[in-house]
């Protein structure tokens, strides 16, 4: 599965792996994920053909800002992540991307939620306790989109094959 996500600026990236760290279970030796909002998934497409349908709106798109300030979990994959306020650029962005690349295999969902993931695979027991702590630790964000990348997924291994900078 290749998954195109959207990079984030540095400041708001070391504070959202500031959270990840403070969230990691001591014995888990699953890597944290980069700091990224998920775009779009596709499945069994070459990265290098997705790049190319892409890499014209990369070049001529203002770089999104966001805004997390909720917290969200989804008993799914027992997930905790930011929930991102879309906003015009970014709403604009995604209809881009799945316009462009349309003609993928997509395995998209109905109706797309902008987050940022935090840590998932999170034990029951360590549920509450773990958005009690993310509450407290947890200040509202603000941040720019840095870069389009595409993700190969296949199971718990990510490999990033290209990334594409946004440009102000």
């Amino acid at each position: 599965m290749q998954l195109l996500v959207l990079r984030l600026d540095y400041r708001s990236s070391k504070m959202i792996e500031s959270l990840q760290r403070q969230l990691r279970q001591p014995n888990s030796k699953l890597a944290l994920q980069l700091p990224h909002v998920p775009l779009l998934a596709y499945e069994n497409t070459d990265p290098l053909h997705l790049k190319a349908a892409l890499e014209p709106i990369a070049k001529n798109i203002e770089p999104p800002s966001f805004h997390a300030s909720n917290i969200g979990f989804s008993k799914e994959g027992a997930r905790f992540y930011l929930q991102v306020l879309p906003n015009e650029t970014l709403n604009e962005l995604y209809s881009s991307l799945k316009l462009a690349a349309h003609e993928f295999p997509n395995g998209a969902n109905a109706q797309w939620q902008p987050h940022i993931p935090l840590i998932d695979n999170v034990p029951a027991p360590f549920w509450g306790p773990l958005f009690a702590r993310l509450a407290l630790e947890f200040n509202p964000l603000e941040g720019t989109g840095a870069a389009l990348e595409c993700w190969s997924v296949i199971g718990n291994r990510t490999t990033i094959e290209w990334s594409l900078f946004l440009e102000s």
